[in-house]
């Protein structure tokens, strides 16, 4: 879902893996921009496009919702906050992150459930009958919400292993640590393009790995089984 203000970085953090599913041949997987009207959105950190309206999107699978700016105004835009209400029913899952998951709340559709949320949108929370978690991810029912751009990738590949199965759940993991090794020889590379989109180059000394990319201990608990 794409608004005014979208962050760039959980947009391509929630993308990743499912773009992955589909260049590793697991899967035929579509990733559509929604929003209000066709054509570009700002965001922060850039710029994405919107390729479907609200009303040409009726039955999406999985519905991922970004965090942005201007969440006052976005938790308060009735068409979107609408389509949420619609689409909830019928779509297999529904992911929301940092202060998207404000948005999800304000439709009404976490009740009184605490959600993970930006450390700073706890009060927008409460406005809504919910309350911030402590919980770096929180799942209940068909609805997930996280903290922010580093639990997105997770929450994108526990979408995937509930979708699918863990096999092709770690496969997709292995896949994005084997594509990010193997940027790592060449340049440039789709891998870095894709990389400097969540977190841009800048001038100075080399920046650490950007752990934005990687799998937290909580999600490689989940594929493997392990509890």
């Amino acid at each position: 879902m794409l608004f005014p203000g979208v962050s760039i970085d959980e947009c391509e953090a929630f993308a990743l893996a499912f773009r992955q599913l589909t260049l590793s041949g697991l899967a035929d997987c579509q990733l559509i921009g929604v929003g209000a009207v066709r054509g570009e959105v700002a965001g922060i950190g850039g710029r994405r496009n919107v390729e479907q309206t609200f009303t040409e999107t009726p039955r999406p699978d999985v519905v991922l919702v970004p965090g942005g700016i201007g969440v006052e105004r976005t938790s308060h835009d009735e068409a979107l906050l609408a389509w949420l209400r619609s689409v909830e029913p019928s779509c297999q899952w529904m992911a929301a992150s940092s202060t998207g998951t404000v948005v999800v709340a304000a439709a009404g559709l976490l009740a009184d459930r605490p959600a993970a949320t930006h450390w700073l949108a706890g009060p927008r929370l409460a406005e809504f009958g919910s309350e911030a978690s402590a919980e770096r991810i929180v799942e209940v029912g068909r609805v997930v919400t996280c903290h922010g751009r580093i639990s997105a990738m997770d929450v994108a590949l526990l979408m995937i292993l509930r979708l699918t199965n863990r096999a092709t759940a770690e496969q997709v993991r292995v896949d994005l640590e084997r594509a990010h090794l193997q940027a790592a020889a060449t340049q440039p590379s789709w891998w870095q393009r894709t990389r400097a989109l969540v977190r841009p180059a800048a001038r100075g000394p080399a920046r650490p790995r950007n752990d934005q990319l990687d799998t937290s201990d909580w999600i490689e608990m989940e594929l493997t089984g392990e509890r």
